[in-house]
């Protein structure tokens, strides 16, 4: 089973979710798993972790905050000695240093969820981030047009897995579909 993890602040109904899942109807492949993960980390991480332990996940793909969750479940997974590879989309390295310090309310765009950040949050991606297996086998897929996300950190985290960087593009990574027989055939989805 295919696990896809939408960014921060977004949905399973996000552009690439539903490129992917159109692209998987079309090759009639199984259709992944599309979550909607909790606005907070703890709670987004406890999804995740439920979701380790009752679903059958091979692989896994995210983007931005949900590259660095990608990474996360795929360290697991390997754990677990359940081995799954991983396609992260513009992910986010080291996202603690977004989290505040001080608590802030914010409202979720898609859901229109009311909840708060706080250092809790960052001291959650702080956990996580030391779980990281830097072993795995991970496809990582960088646009330098990124204006979220400074390609460069992904680029230099990263360095020793197997990457693609364009010029251009942007956080939404542009022209994504031209690119997923590659990354699910890396995946051994198709």
């Amino acid at each position: 089973m295919l696990l896809y993890i939408h960014g921060f602040e977004s949905s399973p109904a996000s552009l690439k979710a539903q490129q992917l899942q159109q692209f998987l109807a079309q090759h009639q492949a199984p259709a992944a798993l599309l979550p909607q993960l909790p606005a907070t980390m703890a709670a987004a991480k406890s999804m995740l972790d439920e979701l380790i332990e009752q679903q059958p996940i091979t692989a896994v793909m995210g983007s931005s905050l949900g590259g660095f969750w990608s990474h996360y479940v795929a360290s697991r997974l390997a754990q677990q000695q359940r081995p799954a590879r991983a396609v992260l989309i513009n992910p986010a390295v080291a996202p603690q240093h977004w989290m505040p310090e001080h608590p802030i309310q914010r409202i979720h765009p898609c859901t229109h969820e009311s909840y708060q950040l706080d250092a809790g949050d960052k001291q959650v991606l702080q956990q996580v981030e030391q779980q990281l297996d830097s072993s795995l086998e991970l496809l990582i897929l960088l646009q330098r047009g990124d204006e979220q996300l400074d390609y460069r950190q992904a680029q230099n985290f990263y360095q020793s897995q197997r990457m693609i960087v364009e010029s251009g593009g942007d956080h939404s990574f542009v022209d994504f579909p031209r690119y997923l027989p590659a990354a699910l055939e890396f995946l051994s989805v198709l």
